[in-house]
């Protein structure tokens, strides 16, 4: 009798278990869609205002800060917990709190910042016209119930759990992870607003803190002011034109060339690449030594995954460095004679885009002054100006750009970019590559020996499809170090392949 009973426990607990695994977390989001109003009720809400207070232990649950939380479609969002404040522009994200002071947000942060934007907007609604994916985790116990657990990953590789309340189909805790750690939210004492059902209760941990938040007032589709959104100007100070800020950028560039020449430094690359389902297929390291000639940069491959080269491999990598050399001192001396003949032809590249074409093909939003990594910057969000027609491949790939810059005040030199595809980027039509949408890139560059501006570090995060094959993501790191003086005048002062860069 023990043994049968046991047999109809193990019978049981399978059945509960194929039913949990036959969830789908497209379903379970469906149900939770239509729980809270359905697709059109969220459909219609392009604004939402959020008001109500923190309530504080130390003043024995009574009010305590303010507590604002507003979105506005497609990705604008604002959240403000007493002194502490979030928000993302549409374009980037900033932050301002007791810790750090008023700064824009970068890398990571920033990714994550405009992924929740999108998150907050969306509700679920347009996740896989965003490119995400869901996948469900199982069934999990949230506040004393039942929920299913969803995990969903962005485009960018971001992911936030999501817990949906078995009966109600309602959102009661969501988590993602943070630079400061992880943030959890649960959510509580949902009421209609204009038919479709808000949360009343809200907590939030984050950093060490925990906010039980209890809210007023909802509103949809009220104005909401876009200046809210943006970065605060706290200073009086005037702000330089962009414009003429960038062409002082192109005026430096002839002599940062010059300096650039003088130095050689190593270059750590590691490639992860992610198939479509968000697992890894391939990781990848080279190494590199890179010198310049009149500001062009050669990357002299010279170690794979942690080894130096073979000497044989070496050996081609070094043949292949005099011919580049070779090859670059005689088309100066051709440029030489043609100058001296009067006969010197102006470069056509195809490839390049001046600060000028920039200033045609960019629109400039939101300047201002902060400090980035102890300097005083100017910075300000670029995206492609309307109505302007491309006139090569390069300005078609920089006209679907946008993103945030920051330049040295003093020095006039890029500090800092970031870059996002806005839609796809076609090479041969699309038969050869394309660059998916949401594809971004990072640059930063720091003055060395008080002298020269060279680059530190690097991330693309690429989505392509080469060959009509679709689903290749690649995230690429170059890590740049060892900077030493180094010229070459001729090929006999090529230097030996380097060791490759400690890691």
């Amino acid at each position: 009798m023990r043994l049968i009973l046991r047999l109809l426990v193990l019978a049981c607990f399978a059945l509960l278990t194929g039913s949990m695994h036959a969830q789908s977390a497209e379903k379970i989001i469906e149900r939770h869609i239509k729980a809270v109003g359905g697709k059109n009720a969220l459909q219609a809400i392009t604004r939402v205002r959020m008001v109500g207070e923190v309530q504080s232990e130390a003043a024995n649950g009574g009010q305590g800060p303010a507590f604002v939380w507003q979105m506005k479609a497609p990705h604008f969002t604002y959240l403000e917990i007493g002194d502490t404040i979030e928000a993302f522009n549409g374009k980037s994200a900033w932050r301002e709190d007791a810790a750090g002071g008023l700064r824009t947000l970068t890398g990571r942060e920033q990714l994550r910042a405009r992924a929740t934007a999108l998150f907050r907007n969306h509700r679920f609604v347009r996740y896989k016209q965003d490119k995400a994916r869901v996948q469900f985790v199982g069934l999990e116990a949230v506040a004393g119930r039942d929920a299913y657990a969803v995990l969903l990953t962005t485009r960018t590789g971001l992911q936030r759990k999501l817990w949906f309340d078995v009966q109600s189909s309602l959102l009661v805790q969501e988590e993602q992870q943070r630079d400061d750690g992880p943030e959890q939210i649960q959510y509580a004492g949902y009421r209609p607003v204009d038919a479709v059902l808000e949360p009343f209760r809200i907590t939030l941990r984050r950093g060490g803190h925990s906010f039980d938040i209890a809210i007023r007032n909802v509103t949809h589709n009220a104005a909401l002011d876009s200046a809210t959104f943006d970065f605060p100007r706290r200073s009086g100070d005037p702000l330089p034109d962009v414009g003429q800020l960038l062409m002082e950028l192109e005026k430096n560039q002839k002599l940062v060339d010059a300096l650039q020449d003088k130095y050689t430094y190593n270059v750590g690359e590691t490639d992860i690449e992610v198939d479509g389902k968000g697992h890894v297929k391939e990781k990848s390291e080279k190494q590199y030594e890179v010198f310049y000639l009149s500001g062009a940069a050669y990357w002299k491959l010279v170690g794979k995954d942690g080894k130096p080269l073979s000497a044989s491999e070496a050996r081609k990598e070094q043949e292949r460095a005099e011919k580049f050399i070779r090859e670059h001192e005689e088309q100066k001396k051709k440029e030489k004679a043609a100058a001296a003949r009067g006969k010197a032809k102006k470069k056509e590249n195809d490839d390049d885009v001046t600060i000028l074409a920039f200033l045609q093909l960019a629109q400039f939003v939101h300047p201002r002054r902060e400090r980035f990594r102890g300097q005083q910057v100017i910075v300000f969000d670029f995206e492609p100006r309307p109505g302007y027609k491309p006139r090569n491949r390069a300005e078609s790939l920089i006209h679907k750009l946008a993103g945030t810059i920051w330049i040295d005040e003093g020095a006039r030199q890029v500090a800092r970019l970031e870059a996002r595809m806005l839609d796809s980027f076609r090479i041969g039509g699309g038969l050869l590559a394309s660059i998916g949408r949401g594809s971004a890139v990072v640059f930063e560059q720091e003055l060395l020996h008080n002298e020269v501006w060279l680059p530190n570090y690097a991330e693309m995060n690429l989505s392509a499809r080469v060959f009509l094959v679709a689903g290749l993501k690649v995230n690429r790191i170059l890590r740049f170090s060892n900077y030493q003086r180094f010229t070459v005048e001729s090929t006999s002062e090529i230097k030996p392949p380097a060791p490759p860069p400690e890691r």
